[in-house]
């Protein structure tokens, strides 16, 4: 969450007062000592969040400092765009204040560039006068998000990030691609679902490499943090499973993208690292962090204490190993520090966090089939398959045991 900070000072220059305190005369009535007013240029055209707060507006664009800063939404007042911004600065779970046709608007406007979305966008289901964009975008809002476990990051993805996608073409198709992969898998017999859902991941995967090719600059590093947040869902939502297309038992290349997609946003964050104190998602970062040292680092760092004994032996580790020293110490060090953790949809995400933190010499175990690494593996996919309730991509019951065992 961008938390809005108010900052004050306690300290006070002693010699300040030197300059406005004084004793009056004797003789004269006393009167509160004069300050003179510091000449200010006034701002005419700040934006709409500095106006309604009284303060001044550097007019920075598209959003001004003192907004970022604060962590607030930021929107220069004119267009019918920036006007309708207005009404979404605290958007709920009803999908802001906006009016269905002002909703259609923004997200056309968004996509303007692409005459087939535009017409793909204006189909309706069955018994749904809305768009199938509006449907989709909706159904983010309302639903997609309340699966982020984290109750800071869902925040900027209901409002910070939703003003972003109004302004970039790959963030929004990647939106309404999730909300529509969310509707198909709900409604597996609508074709129509799972035609947009197919034509809005292709756009977005389309738009977000050309993006990628760009230099990571202030001006981008929001959407492309955003986008990448929710690249990987598709390959961990496949539309059909069964047993037998486990990655394990194929050499297909791609087959291992569900697990190797998700440790995208660590290198995002170190391409965009001197520009992420003044994104969107800088506080949301820090507590996540914050609670992360927590969990992982103030735990075991060398050694057996805490592990699983028996996949302890079975990795070779001892009470002088480190993650230095054994590819397979990290991941157990991880699995041990949230076996204690309370089921929840907070500790559900700080689990399913497992595998963006998987480091590529583990990876390359996996795709060699080596077993001690699939054992670790399976070992996380049993405790996900028990936060399945928490965690809708993950397969609970039979499917999800079936699965396992492919994978053992």
């Amino acid at each position: 969450m961008v938390a809005t900070q108010v900052m004050t000072s306690s300290s006070v220059d002693i010699r300040s007062w030197q300059t406005v305190f004084r004793l009056p005369p004797p003789d004269r009535p006393q009167s509160p000592p004069y300050h003179a007013r510091r000449p200010h240029k006034k701002s005419r055209t700040g934006c709409v969040t500095c106006k309604r707060r009284r303060v001044k507006c550097d007019e920075t664009r598209p959003f001004c400092r003192r907004c970022e800063k604060l962590g607030a939404p930021c929107s220069y007042g004119g267009s019918p765009q920036s006007q309708a911004l207005q009404k979404m600065e605290e958007p709920d779970g009803t999908v802001f204040s906006l009016s269905l046709k002002d909703l259609e608007s923004m997200v056309n406007q968004a996509l303007a560039t692409d005459s087939d979305c535009l017409e793909i966008g204006a189909l309706k289901t069955a018994n749904d006068t809305r768009p199938i964009t509006v449907v989709a975008f909706q159904h983010f809002m309302n639903y997609s998000t309340d699966a982020v476990g984290h109750p800071s990051i869902r925040h900027v993805m209901k409002s910070d990030m939703i003003r972003v996608a109004f302004g970039c073409p790959h963030l929004m198709y990647t939106i309404l691609g999730v909300g529509s992969l969310h509707l198909s898998r709900i409604r597996p017999q609508n074709q129509t679902w799972r035609l947009a859902e197919i034509y809005f991941w292709q756009q977005a995967i389309k738009a977000y490499q050309a993006a990628l090719s760009s230099k990571v600059s202030p001006q981008n590093v929001d959407a492309l943090l955003s986008t990448c947040m929710f690249m990987g869902i598709t390959s961990v939502c496949p539309d059909r499973f069964e047993p037998t297309d486990s990655w394990v038992l194929t050499n297909a290349p791609g087959a291992m993208n569900w697990l190797c997609l998700q440790s995208g946003i660590r290198t995002i964050i170190q391409l965009a690292g001197p520009y992420i104190q003044s994104s969107i998602w800088a506080s949301a970062f820090q507590q996540t962090h914050k609670e992360e040292v927590q969990l992982y680092e103030e735990g075991v760092t060398q050694g057996r204490e805490g592990l699983d004994p028996d996949l302890a032996d079975l990795c070779g580790v001892d009470d002088s190993t480190t993650a230095s020293m054994n590819p397979y110490y990290e991941p157990l060090r991880l699995l041990a520090a949230t076996s204690h953790l309370e089921k929840n949809l907070k500790n559900a995400a700080q689990c399913a966090s497992f595998m963006g933190r998987l480091e590529h010499n583990f990876l390359a175990l996996l795709r060699e089939r080596d077993p001690p690494a699939l054992l670790i593996l399976a070992q996380w996919m049993g405790r996900m398959c028990t936060l399945s309730e928490w965690q809708p991509w993950v397969e609970g019951g039979s499917a999800a045991n079936a699965r396992l065992s492919a994978c053992i």
